[in-house]
């Protein structure tokens, strides 16, 4: 029996247009599914935004992990190199963090940022030259970033440029007046430049604006000795040691200074005992030339160098 044939009118499916639809489709959504798909350099940008939020929480281990994935992704992502040579240089990993800053230099050699966190890399290695030469370029680039001049200010100090120092942590303070950081520094240069007084006044504003600030408290209560107030300065080595910490040492020894001072030779001597026990060669000699002996005085008192407090 003969197929019945399709009237010409016959609204019956096209074998063609039904292959043909499917394609069709397909292709119509070729742009959409492409759009969907995010490109490398979206990818690391999204990482690296990821890495900036972990950064700014201290969670430093996912920060760096984020950072990698951004510069992999994408290695021109803007601030990449340069985060994630943050995120090691508070790791205190330097060395890491000097070659990220020197590849970021590649890419944004306009950073003045990147040339101020360089320099404290630097300074931190004790290489005067190069952070002065990092900061030199930032504050080319960025006259009134007050870390710039903080930074140069910290490299000559290290340098024992003082006066230069000085200099510099005016015009930082002048940019910032609120850094405590400057002013804490600023304190103790003029402390070394035997102006106790000012300097006092400078670590004591400081302290102010940062209660907690590392090595103030130090400072300030060995300018109190140095201006011989010393009821004053016990209270602020009493504060060191109840801190603990690394200067500890130091203070006992500082603050059975200031009782020697007072004629109080039992508490003198009980300070002076816990020092030589943290191993301070100075506070040993007295205990077994003064402290163990019926002796008024000190024979022959060490000359106590002073020791800077400040942390780089």
């Amino acid at each position: 029996m003969e197929a019945p044939a399709f009237a010409p009118n016959a609204r019956s499916p096209d074998i063609r247009t039904m292959m043909m639809r499917p394609l069709t489709v397909l292709i119509a959504l070729v742009p959409t599914l492409l759009l969907a798909q995010p490109t490398p350099a979206d990818k690391a940008q999204g990482h690296l935004d990821k890495a900036r939020v972990a950064y700014k929480a201290d969670e430093l281990a996912i920060a760096l992990v984020y950072a990698d994935s951004a510069i992999a992704a994408d290695q021109t992502v803007n601030g990449g190199y340069k985060l994630r040579g943050d995120i090691k240089q508070r790791q205190k990993n330097l060395h890491g963090a000097l070659v990220d800053y020197t590849k970021a230099e590649k890419y944004t050699p306009d950073d003045a940022r990147l040339y101020v966190s360089r320099s404290a890399v630097y300074i931190s290695e004790g290489r005067v030259k190069e952070a002065i030469g990092d900061a030199d370029k930032a504050i080319k680039l960025s006259p009134k970033d007050a870390d710039a001049w903080y930074n140069r200010a910290c490299a000559n100090y290290l340098g024992r440029n003082n006066d230069a120092a000085l200099r510099e942590l005016d015009k930082a303070l002048e940019l910032d007046p609120t850094s405590a950081n400057a002013l804490f520094l600023r304190g103790v240069v003029k402390g070394e430049l035997y102006k106790e007084d000012a300097g006092l006044a400078d670590i004591e504003a400081a302290l102010r604006l940062d209660p907690k600030l590392a090595g103030a408290a130090m400072s300030a209560g060995v300018l109190l000795f140095e201006t011989k107030r010393y009821a004053e300065a016990i209270e602020r080595f009493s504060e060191v040691i109840a801190e603990g910490g690394s200067d500890m040492k130091e203070a006992y020894y500082y603050r059975a200074d200031c009782y020697y001072h007072l004629a109080d030779k039992d508490k003198a001597c009980t300070d002076w005992r816990r020092a030589g026990e943290l191993g301070d060669k100075d506070a040993q000699f007295i205990v077994r030339n003064y402290c163990s002996t019926d002796a008024d005085k000190i024979p022959k008192k060490p000359v106590r160098e002073r020791k800077t407090v400040i942390e780089f």
